[in-house]
């Protein structure tokens, strides 16, 4: 019974086998591209095809290729020149500053007469160390209390100072002026007084002076 039902199926199954081996029919295919017509290409590939020239393409469809363009540079202009030469003017010293007037007197017939010699030293060189009402401008002198020094009275005097040249000076002011001491000075000048009565720079700090009390 299974020999007989066995070759039944098979008898079956063989025609379907059979005709699932044949292969499918070929399918037609649309032939889109066919109705393109076709054009022969006759472009030139050579490397030296200059691109001034019309292309084979471009002749084929008919489209004009335009002209080279031709660039023109325009001439930078030329920048302007100017001589190079120096011209030498010559340039007179500044004059030397004038010292304050002052009255210049000459030494007293008798340097004896209330007269002492010693050193002087120097004061009032710029704005915040001068007297009250006085400046660095002005020529006076600052004495010892001993020999009649005073200040914020005004001018109490005038002295005569000697060394370079005698100058008749104010007296308006005191100074300790190391009094009784080896440092002694007998006057303390003001910076333009200074400058009267020496040539000596103030660097040197004190003078030798001979100084007349009294006119």
């Amino acid at each position: 019974m299974l020999t007989v039902l066995s070759a039944v199926g098979i008898a079956l199954l063989a025609p379907l086998t059979a005709r699932s081996a044949h292969p499918d029919a070929a399918r037609a295919v649309e032939p889109l591209l066919d109705r393109v017509p076709t054009v022969p290409s006759t472009l030139d590939r050579g490397s030296l095809a200059g691109r001034g020239f019309a292309s084979s393409l471009a002749l084929a469809v008919g489209v004009e290729t335009p002209a080279a363009e031709l660039f023109v540079t325009a001439p930078l202009p030329t920048p302007g020149s100017a001589p190079m030469e120096a011209t030498l003017f010559p340039v007179s010293a500044p004059a030397a500053p004038r010292a304050p007037a002052a009255t210049t007197v000459e030494a007293p017939a008798d340097p004896t007469a209330d007269a002492l010699t010693g050193l002087a030293s120097w004061y009032c060189h710029k704005v915040g160390t001068c007297p009250a009402g006085f400046t660095p401008a002005d020529a006076f002198v600052a004495l010892p209390g001993a020999l009649g020094g005073a200040g914020g009275t005004g001018v109490i005097g005038e002295v005569t100072v000697c060394a370079d040249r005698c100058v008749e000076l104010p007296v308006v002011d005191y100074c300790g002026c190391y009094w009784g001491t080896e440092s002694q000075r007998i006057v303390d000048l003001s910076a333009a007084a200074w400058a009267l009565v020496t040539d000596t720079p103030r660097s040197v700090g004190t003078l030798q002076v001979t100084l007349h009390l009294g006119s």
